[in-house]
């Protein structure tokens, strides 16, 4: 009985069913707000049945991060290739949106600065953002070099200016629902170049 879940599902199908509907939960409100109760409701079982499954909430949670993180992260390494630093930083936003097709709440989940404290997941989240900003800062580091800019102060700050724009580009997808992944990876390429008067 121990591999099976409510109603003859399989246990490992209704874990992925959990996981599923807790990262739109856990990635929405954040990891404070959300509650089992509140992820049992969206995937129509008891609050027991999840924590049968999970355990507690942190369980859960480290268990959301370890579906969308690895994923999240290999689809922008390989984005990483373009030897043209403009042409990699579109690439790279493609890549984000498309990494968040199945997902679209796995960037905020990564970033949810409210996961406990010391927990499993909040070192998952904190492994994953060290890797996101190192991609990131690589990028921006070319960048400035293609444009023969060598100031750290100037990279300091690009590295702002592109982790504000994802973080901003993120949440309007995010109230933008009718929109998929490739139709806003492509608004946002258009947008950026005008702004940077490419093509």
């Amino acid at each position: 009985m121990a591999e099976i879940g409510t109603k003859g599902v399989a246990r490992a199908e209704r874990r992925q069913q959990l996981v599923h509907e807790a990262v739109e939960e856990l990635g929405s409100l954040g990891y404070d707000r959300a509650s089992m109760a509140d992820v049992a409701a969206r995937a129509g079982v008891s609050k027991a049945m999840v924590h049968n499954v999970f355990g507690s909430k942190a369980d859960l949670a480290q268990a959301c991060l370890e579906e969308v993180g690895p994923r999240l992260v290999a689809t922008i390494a390989r984005a990483q290739t373009a030897t043209d630093p403009g042409e990699r930083a579109l690439d790279t936003f493609t890549a984000i949106f498309s990494a968040m097709a199945e997902h679209r709440y796995a960037w905020a989940l990564v970033k949810d600065e409210t996961l406990p404290e010391g927990s499993a997941a909040a070192e998952l989240a904190q492994g994953y953002r060290a890797q996101l900003h190192s991609m990131g800062t690589v990028g921006t580091r070319d960048v400035l070099e293609a444009a023969g800019l060598a100031d750290p102060l100037d990279h300091d700050l690009l590295d702002h200016i592109w982790e504000s724009i994802v973080e901003a580009a993120v949440a309007w997808w995010q109230e933008h629902d009718d929109h998929t992944a490739e139709q806003m990876a492509q608004r946002l390429t258009r947008l950026l170049a005008v702004v940077t008067l490419r093509g």
